[in-house]
C-alpha cells in the first residue's frame, strides 16, 4: 500500500506539504486544530457592509522570486490574479512627519542614501552619515547572531533605523529591531552584505531595476487571498485526501516503524510520514517525548499578538487617496498608538468595485486596515480600540474621521500568527536541519522555519524534495483513501 502521510497544521504550509505529498502518490491527512484551514491568510464576511468579503489577515503576496505566481498558475487561478492601483505609493510616518516610503528599499534599508526621498526623511545629516556606510569594512556590525537594530545603527546611524527600518520592522514582522535577529529577518540582505560588504549595495543588486516602493511589488486575488487555501483544500480533497477541522494533536509517539498520533477527541492514528505545520512551541511540546533531540533544537521563536481594525466610511474626502496605499508607522511617532495603516480601497481597485456594489447608497465608501501590536505595547481594548483607530486614521490622513463617518467596523484579533526570531535563530535552524536530515519521516514546516510572508513558504515548500516511491505499509487505522473527498468541521466551515 502506498505510504500515508499527516499533516498537522492546515495553515498554508501544512495544505502546500499536503499538496505535494499527495503528489508524489502519498495518502494524505491533514488535521486542523481550528474551525477551517489557511492559518493567517483568512477571510470575514462585514455584515454591516453589504456581505463584503474582507481579508482578516495576509491581502497580498510578493511577486520578486515568481514563486507563487507560478503556483498560482498551477491551481488554475490566473484570471483571479489583481495588482495595485498604479501610481500610487506608501508613505512612512515618523517624528520627522509624513513622507512617501524611499523607493528601491529592502527592509527600509534604502539602495540610495542620498537620493532625495532618502534625504526627505533623514535629514541631509542622517543621509549623509548612511552614505558613508560603503566605506565601512563588511565586519562591521555584522557578527554571528546581530540584531537588526544592531547591523542597521552601526552601519547606517539612528535615523534609518529608527525612522526607516523600525516602522518596516513593527509593522510587517511585528517585531523589535533590538531583539530580532538580523540573519532571519532578511536571508538574503544577510548574504548580500557578506557578499558585497555593503548593505547599501546589497538592496541595490536585490532591487535590480526595480524602484517602485514595497507595496507595489506585490499581488492578490479576487475576491480575497483566501482563495488560495481555499483552492488548495478543493485539490487535495478532489485527490482523494482527507481533511479534518477543529480536531487537535495532543500526544505523538514512534515506534520502529510509524507515528503514532492521539488527539484531544482520544482518537488514535498512525502515520508512516508525519509532518508539523504547527507553531515552534507546539512542535516543540509534541515531538518531546518521541525525538528529544529534535525537540530540544526547535528554536525559541515568540509569538506576537496583533489586533487589526477594518473601518468601512463613507466620506469623500478620501477620494484624493491622501496617504496613497497606505502607512508604516515609526515605534515613538507622537499621538499615535497604531503601527501602520492600509488604504485597501486605494490600493486595489477590486476592493473599491467591491464596495460600491455592497454599499450603494454610500456616496464615497472606503475600507481602511490599521493594526495594533508592537513587542512592549499594550494593545488597545477591544471596546476602545475602534475610537483609537478613528482617532489614528484621522491624524494620519490629515482628516477628521469620526463615528458619523463609520458605517461599520471589524476587530480581528491574531495571537499567534507573526513569529520573532531571536539573536541565534538561523545557527538554530541549521542544526535543527541536520538533525532532520536523518529522521527522513518527519518534516518540520511553517514561516518560523521558512521565514515571513507567503512568498518565503512558498519558495521553501518548493525546495524540498519527497520521496515519490510509496512503502509498504499494514492497514492504516483510519479509512482508506475514500472515492468521494472528505473534509470534517463546524458547518460553515464545509
Amino acid at each position: 500500500m502506498s505510504t500515508r502521510v499527516l499533516v498537522v497544521g492546515g495553515g498554508l504550509a501544512g495544505l502546500l506539504a499536503a499538496r505535494r505529498h499527495q503528489r508524489a502518490g502519498h495518502r494524505v491527512v491533514l488535521l486542523e486544530a481550528s474551525g477551517t484551514v489557511g492559518g493567517a491568510i483568512a477571510q470575514a464576511r462585514l455584515e454591516g457592509a453589504g456581505g463584503l468579503a474582507l481579508n482578516t489577515g495576509a491581502e497580498a503576496y510578493a511577486t520578486a522570486s515568481g514563486a507563487v505566481d507560478a503556483l498560482i498558475q498551477e491551481l488554475g487561478l490566473t484570471e483571479q490574479v489583481v495588482a495595485p492601483r498604479e501610481g500610487l505609493s506608501s508613505r512612512v510616518v515618523s517624528a520627522a512627519g509624513t513622507h512617501p516610503a524611499p523607493a528601491g528599499s529592502l527592509l527600509g534599508i534604502p539602495g540610495r542614501a542620498l537620493a532625495a526621498d532618502v534625504r526627505a526623511v533623514l535629514g541631509t545629516a542622517g543621509a549623509l552619515r548612511a552614505s558613508l556606510e560603503r566605506f565601512l569594512p563588511a565586519p562591521v556590525g555584522a557578527r554571528e547572531g546581530a540584531t537588526v537594530a544592531e547591523v542597521v545603527r552601526r552601519r547606517l546611524g539612528r535615523r534609518v533605523l529608527e525612522r526607516l527600518v523600525a516602522p518596516v520592522v513593527g509593522g510587517v514582522h511585528s517585531a523589535d529591531p533590538a531583539t530580532l535577529e538580523f540573519a532571519a529577518a532578511s536571508p538574503a540582505l544577510h548574504r548580500g552584505l557578506a557578499e558585497h560588504g555593503s548593505l547599501l549595495g546589497a538592496v541595490r543588486r536585490l532591487r535590480g531595476g526595480h524602484a517602485g516602493s514595497a507595496g507595489t511589488r506585490v499581488r492578490s486575488l479576487t475576491p480575497t487571498l483566501a482563495l488560495l487555501p481555499e483552492t488548495l483544500q478543493a485539490q487535495l480533497l478532489t485527490g482523494g485526501g482527507i481533511v479534518r477541522t477543529g480536531v487537535e494533536v495532543v500526544a505523538l509517539s514512534r515506534d520502529e516503524e510509524r507515528w503514532q498520533v492521539r488527539t484531544a477527541r482520544d482518537e488514535h492514528l498512525e502515520a508512516d510520514r508525519l509532518v508539523l505545520a504547527c507553531p515552534p512551541d507546539t512542535a516543540r511540546e509534541l515531538l518531546a517525548g518521541a525525538v528529544p533531540e529534535i525537540a530540544e533544537a526547535v528554536p525559541e521563536s515568540p509569538s506576537a499578538a496583533v489586533r487589526l481594525v477594518a473601518l468601512v466610511l463613507d466620506t469623500p474626502a478620501l477620494d484624493a487617496l491622501p496617504l496613497g496605499t497606505g502607512a508604516l508607522i515609526a515605534p515613538g511617532t507622537p499621538g499615535l498608538r497604531a503601527k501602520g495603516l492600509t488604504h485597501a480601497s486605494a490600493k486595489w481597485e477590486h476592493v473599491q468595485q467591491a464596495l460600491r456594489e455592497a454599499l450603494p447608497a454610500a456616496e464615497s465608501p472606503h475600507l481602511l486596515r490599521l493594526s495594533y501590536g508592537r513587542p512592549g505595547e499594550q494593545i488597545p481594548g477591544r471596546e476602545e480600540i475602534v475610537d483609537q483607530a478613528l482617532a489614528d486614521a484621522s491624524r494620519v490622513l490629515g482628516i477628521p474621521l469620526g463615528h458619523r463617518q463609520l458605517i461599520t467596523a471589524e476587530v480581528i484579533d491574531w495571537d499567534r500568527a507573526m513569529r520573532r526570531p531571536q539573536p541565534g535563530h538561523r545557527a538554530a535552524l541549521d542544526r535543527l536541519t541536520a538533525l532532520l536530515a536523518a529522521q527522513e519521516d518527519l518534516e518540520l514546516v511553517g514561516s518560523w522555519r521558512a521565514g515571513t510572508g507567503i512568498d518565503a513558504i512558498v519558495r521553501a515548500d518548493a525546495s524540498l524534495t519527497t520521496p515519490d516511491t510509496p512503502r509498504t505499509s499494514s492497514t492504516p487505522s483510519t479509512p482508506s483513501t475514500p472515492s468521494t473527498p472528505i473534509v470534517e468541521g463546524t458547518p460553515h466551515d464545509r
